[in-house]
């Protein structure tokens, strides 16, 4: 993923944010998925971990569940010709 790349879908559980990226490669287009945990500092300015203690795990879960459910819609929406993916 480069820089400037961005998620072209995201959703926030509680301080757990995903992320979903399409990348393309020599075989096509995929999907990958990242996962943060937002906090504060003391200082009142944001951070972000990619460690999740057990409070975490339900959002965690569910956010997972969630991106995979919208990844498997949207390649369900691949546009078909002559009954194979376009893609």
């Amino acid at each position: 993923m480069s820089e400037n790349a961005k998620p072209v879908y995201r959703l926030r559980y509680g301080n757990v944010v995903a992320a979903v990226w399409l990348n393309n490669s020599n075989a096509g287009y995929f999907y990958n998925s990242t996962f943060e945990k937002l906090y504060t500092l003391e200082d009142g300015k944001w951070a972000d971990s990619s460690s999740f203690d057990d409070r975490d795990l339900p959002n965690l879960a569910k956010a997972a569940a969630d991106v995979h459910t919208w990844i498997y819609q949207q390649k369900a929406q691949a546009v078909t010709v002559n009954g194979k993916d376009a893609a």
